[in-house]
């Protein structure tokens, strides 16, 4: 089985509930995402609606073996992203060798807090389930032998799904007769208490659970502890009876977003039930980051198999257990790469040598960007060397002064294209009439998509009078290493790489070529990694915008990272407004002032506003400041009249 090992490198840290994702609040009609890849030999059912003429975010992708025997059991993974973001599209299990166990695996969507509050969200879950029992014999699979999987909000879902299966308000929609329950759940530090958040988070942990403002009160539909009967209606423990399935729990006790403190309150729950847990705490390890290694896996693994494929019924025990998070990048948007930490012997371990003593990028077992990333001298292979060089990677080169954009196909508000041999795709939104129009390129940050971030945006810009385009850059989906394409020869590493400026380019070439369009009058917009995209298209080519605004984003201290370089920013010439939180886990607010630093010595016109005590997701949370500012910005500079 694949393990933790790479995903742990760069898509662990995107799975941050509140950090990464929850910048976003999508109310998008799909994720827009590019699917998860499938290995050889395996069949992908993809955006199979499990409530009939639904909303975009109800359906499921199933992956089953071209060539099985007898029916098979299931793992179903529910996604992350703080009940705000993330997508199906991820699937971890499909990367890290369930198949090859002998498992069928299904990737659930859900509502966001978006689109409804609570209970939608585990009522989609239920629902889901039901449409896969209801279909097991049409796609092979055994209705006995489901198990669940999830992490962050995603593992508060599978455990409620455990804890809920006799409760039958949940249980709504067609297939009512078919059952909802689970027999085996894998919880990656879900929350499982909302009202204990905050009174057992480390001393060090900045987001706070209990105002209006947060996920969980986005969730619930209002602040926590003023709604106290509502919130404990999602809580996980409040359900535990002693016929609940095997449940498998593990977090890290330095998390800084989820206590450990909620993982312990329900293995205390489901022992005092008596029902049978594992509870395995990883000693050092954070929201997602240290879960790395071999015995993790196997734990994973092994559990599954004992509660899926074991023939006699498992023992009612509980038990605790710990070990110490492996080593690994704290890795976060943003946060400078100095060198790789893994090590020569870990790679050539896990990966095994070729004949030449190398490790081939096409044989590499883990995403494409770990590979650049470890790949220093950008050969096309590892060797000791690369581990053994702390010079800084190069930068990627500068895009060419055209994209050349084929094959433009628009499809509604949802468009398609091929630019620089690579096809991606995304959103466009028009006000009325005939124009021209001013326009506006916004670019999504890590683990957002043109639909759920661009389109949240571009509902209220095209208000405005903004024709707006959004594209899906190579970090739209946790874990995965593309945004669009296929895998080649050089595939594109995250935030501001040749690939996705590439793809910022061809969309202003897009909007160029568009008759409705004032090409002279085009805007960029973006938060956090789409900031680092914006920032690297205003400094790569600095003729083609009239003004940029960036939020929870900014320069790194040099090349190489997904960041642009500081000394990169130095170029730029759009007026630029910059917005920024001041408690900003993700992308540190030096980062925005030192692109500050670099526009004063250009005298280039520049704002940048920091709003105290505010975290990451600004766009959210400062929503209708940052659209205020925004818009007269865009007026001020000539975008708008």
């Amino acid at each position: 089985m694949k393990s933790f090992f790479y995903m742990a490198c760069i898509a662990l840290a995107t799975s941050s509930l509140f950090a990464s994702e929850a910048q976003f609040q999508p109310r998008a009609k799909g994720n827009g995402a590019p699917p998860a890849r499938v290995p050889d030999g395996v069949k992908a059912h993809r955006d199979l609606a499990y409530v009939e003429n639904g909303h975009a975010r109800q359906k499921l992708d199933l992956y089953v073996p071209e060539k099985a025997g007898a029916p098979l059991p299931l793992i179903i993974w529910v996604h992350g992203g703080g009940w705000a973001a993330g997508s199906k599209d991820g699937c971890p299990p499909l990367r890290q060798g369930f198949i090859e166990r002998g498992y069928a695996l299904a990737s659930i969507g859900y509502r966001l807090s978006g689109d409804a509050i609570f209970p939608a969200q585990i009522e989609d879950c239920k629902a889901a389930i039901r449409w896969l029992r209801a279909h097991a014999k049409q796609y092979g699979l055994n209705p006995d032998r489901f198990g669940v999987w999830g992490s962050s909000a995603g593992g508060h879902l599978v455990a409620l799904l455990g804890t809920s299966g006799g409760v039958k308000v949940f249980d709504v929609g067609a297939h009512p007769d078919v059952s909802s329950r689970v027999q085996a759940v894998c919880d990656f530090y879900g929350p499982t208490d909302l009202l204990q958040m905050d009174a057992h988070a480390l001393p060090e942990a900045r987001l706070k659970h209990d105002p209006a403002s947060s996920p969980e009160s986005r969730l619930i539909g209002g602040a926590i502890q003023e709604n106290k009967e509502k919130t404990a209606r999602a809580n996980p423990i409040v359900y535990a009876s002693k016929d609940d399935p095997p449940f498998l729990i593990v977090h890290g006790d330095k998390d800084p977003t989820v206590p450990i403190h909620q993982s312990q309150l329900l293995f205390d729950a489901l022992k005092k039930a008596g029902a049978s847990v594992h509870f395995h705490t990883i000693k050092g390890a954070g929201h997602g980051q240290g879960f790395a290694g071999r015995e993790i896996d196997e734990m994973v693994a092994g559990f599954f198999d004992r509660c899926l494929k074991g023939t006699a019924a498992p023992t009612a025990e509980a038990r605790q257990a710990e070990s110490a998070a492996s080593a690994m990048p704290q890795a976060g948007a943003g946060t400078p790469q100095r060198g790789p930490r893994l090590t020569w012997e870990q790679v050539r371990a896990r990966e095994g040598l070729a004949d030449d003593g190398r490790v081939h990028r096409d044989k590499f077992k883990g995403p494409p960007p770990t590979f650049d990333r470890l790949d220093r001298n950008r050969d096309g292979v590892l060797t000791k060397k690369d581990f053994n060089d702390t010079s800084p990677a190069p930068a990627p080169p500068v895009p060419p002064s055209e994209s050349s954009v084929k094959s433009l196909r628009l499809d509604g508000e949802r468009w398609t294209c091929e630019a620089g041999g690579q096809s991606f795709s995304g959103i466009l939104l028009k006000p009325d009439g005939n124009g021209p129009f001013p326009a506006v390129l916004i670019s999504h940050g890590l683990g957002g998509s043109a639909e759920s971030f661009g389109l949240n945006k571009a509902r209220e810009m095209v208000k405005w009078g903004l024709v707006c385009i959004a594209p899906n850059y190579t970090h739209n989906v946790r874990g995965s290493a593309r945004g669009g394409g296929q895998r080649g020869e050089h595939p594109p590493d995250y935030g501001a790489s040749e690939e996705n400026i590439r793809r910022a380019r061809a969309c202003v070439e897009i909007l160029r070529g568009l008759p409705y369009v004032d090409g002279k009058r085009i805007a960029a917009y973006g938060h956090s990694m789409g900031g680092f995209v914006t920032i690297g298209l205003a400094a790569t080519a600095p003729d083609l915008l009239k003004a940029a605004a960036i939020t929870g984003s900014g320069v790194a201290p040099r090349a190489g990272h997904p960041a642009p370089a500081a000394e990169l920013a130095v170029k730029i010439r759009a007026p630029f407004l910059i917005l920024h939180g001041g408690s900003d886990p993700v992308v540190r607010p030096e980062q925005s002032a030192s692109l500050k630093e670099a526009l004063d010595r250009n005298r280039v016109p520049n704002e940048r506003r920091v709003f105290d005590g505010e975290g990451h997701a600004i766009d959210q949370s400062k929503r209708e400041e940052v659209l205020g500012a925004l818009r007269d910005w865009f007026r001020r500079h000539g975008v708008l009249p």
